[in-house]
């Protein structure tokens, strides 16, 4: 485990809501804006007293909320080998050469939603978990186990080990993903809409799958192909 130096403040309410509900201890103070007085600041004081958290008005804000956070402790590739060892049919996400943080944060948005055992980021090949990332997952990375490795190649090495299949998206990809089986464990490799997901990432893959059919035009934004793919993963697996 490692400490994330790089955000120690959240902003929004459903960031922080989401905080609240699920790892309350994370929250040192809450400042809330001095001005609003309407019935969703009043239902977040009333929240935050809930969990016995200290909160404070502030002039500075004008409309969303703000939270100062405890450094945060970012699990590693030991605690993600430590997760996985049973014979539980996982659905992993994994994300490589995302760089935006906003883009980042939607796909933790989606995983979130669509309840995934686990995400695994690509630390130096994708955005940090900043406070941009944390507001655009809308309080989703909170829900998540996101496990954050050095080497890609190694991590997609062990999860073949447990039989786990590595699904890589890329639009040059020949299989589609309606011809592909999610049911069994499997792990979904998204990759940027600029360059996608690397080659030789590509190259560790069980299967490279494509989400469209369109000769013309077939690159999705990554938050929306995350969204599509784990959708069609949790589909098969409730059928």
């Amino acid at each position: 485990m490692k400490i994330n130096k790089d955000s120690d403040r959240r902003f929004g309410f459903h960031s922080i809501e989401s905080i609240i509900k699920i790892n309350p201890h994370k929250i040192k103070k809450l400042f809330v804006p001095y001005s609003r007085k309407d019935k969703r600041i009043e239902d977040l004081i009333d929240l935050a007293k809930k969990y016995d958290i200290k909160y404070e008005h502030s002039k500075k804000l004008k409309q969303d909320p703000e939270a100062l956070i405890k450094k945060e402790v970012l699990l590693s590739f030991k605690d993600l080998k430590e997760f996985l060892v049973n014979d539980n049919n996982y659905l992993l996400l994994v994300i490589d050469n995302v760089i935006d943080p906003r883009n980042l944060g939607a796909c933790l948005r989606s995983a979130a939603v669509l309840n995934v055992d686990g995400v695994i980021i690509n630390k130096h090949h994708c955005a940090p978990l900043n406070e941009v990332a944390h507001n655009v997952s809308a309080g989703g990375i909170e829900a998540l186990k996101i496990y954050h490795v050095s080497n890609l190649i190694n991590c997609i090495k062990h999860l073949k080990s447990l039989d786990i299949n590595i699904f890589g998206l890329s639009e040059h990809a020949s299989n589609n993903f309606f011809e592909m089986n999610f049911k069994e464990s499997s792990a979904l490799i998204v990759g940027s809409e600029e360059i996608g997901v690397r080659k030789k990432t590509l190259e560790a893959c069980n299967y490279n799958i494509c989400l469209s059919d369109n000769n013309d035009f077939k690159s999705f934004n990554v938050s929306v192909a995350t969204g599509i793919i784990l959708s069609e993963a949790i589909r098969q697996r409730k059928c």
